[in-house]
């Protein structure tokens, strides 16, 4: 599909949002602390796992067909944040400061000691955060079959670090690599995860506030009724369709307020 520069942006906030609101809400996690800062955690391991399959869906790309181009959800809105439509009086800070922190501690490298049992090997692996997130997204998705791209991505890791393994090795490490890096390290990591993606949301919602303001119109009635003036550019029934449940996002808020995870939990790998 073909889409005008202001239809492909409101499509890719409209995905955005409702890839965020689906794994920060209060059925997918729990919140603790005060204002000296606090804690998030999800409600169960299954929703751990939840979390994990939808951050990689966050963090994919999306489908050109749709979208009207194919690029991760983050990289969208960081290049949203390059050249903001819908921008009034620096709105859009938020969302860049957000975008950018969030890009930034995903790409991090760090170096963790991990036992893999499955072959008897002790080691440290040097790596980036956003690929163990990946990596464990897609054990968690989907059953060992369906997973030689991973093996792939897995075994070029590990020969990144001097070490070589076949592709039987890098199968029966699966297991091992899943409980360190998502049961043990993801699990460290899921209060300040949220707590990024939680900003995201926020700049979003902050960056349209003016859009909003603009756009919507009261009517009277019982119950009040309101409409949105659309914006020159957005033709599409579908774009229509994204921008008017983009303005209800704003008017209805994000779901979780703004919080600060504890600094010790930032320090974990």
């Amino acid at each position: 599909m073909k889409f005008t520069d202001i239809e492909q942006e409101v499509i890719f906030l409209k995905a955005s949002s409702e890839m965020i609101d689906s794994i920060v809400n209060y059925d997918m996690l729990t919140l603790s602390g005060g204002e000296g800062g606090g804690e998030a955690r999800c409600k169960s391991t299954i929703h751990q796992r939840l979390f994990n399959i939808f951050l990689v869906d966050f963090l994919s790309k999306s489908s050109a067909e749709i979208a009207g181009e194919s690029k991760s959800y983050l990289d969208a809105l960081l290049d949203i944040c390059k050249r903001p439509i819908f921008d009034q009086d620096h709105s859009v800070l938020k969302l860049k400061e957000a975008t950018l922190s969030f890009r930034k501690w995903l790409e991090t490298e760090v170096e963790v000691e991990i036992w893999l049992p499955a072959i008897s090997l002790q080691t440290k692996l040097i790596i980036r955060r956003r690929e163990f997130i990946k990596v464990c997204g897609n054990i968690a998705k989907h059953n060992f079959s369906r997973l030689s791209r991973i093996i792939n991505e897995l075994r070029g890791i590990v020969s990144r670090n001097g070490i070589t393994i076949a592709d039987e090795d890098a199968l029966l490490i699966l297991d091992d690599v899943y409980e360190r890096f998502h049961t043990d390290i993801l699990n460290c990591h899921v209060s300040y995860v949220l707590e990024q993606l939680n900003d995201v949301r926020w700049g979003i919602h902050e960056y349209l506030e003016p859009e909003f303001r603009r756009s919507i119109v009261l009517e009277n009635g019982d119950p009040p009724k309101y409409h949105y003036t659309f914006p020159d550019g957005i033709n599409t029934h579908f774009a229509r369709n994204c921008y008017w449940e983009l303005m209800n996002d704003v008017r209805r808020r994000p779901y979780v307020q703004r919080f600060k995870t504890y600094d010790i939990l930032k320090k974990v790998y």
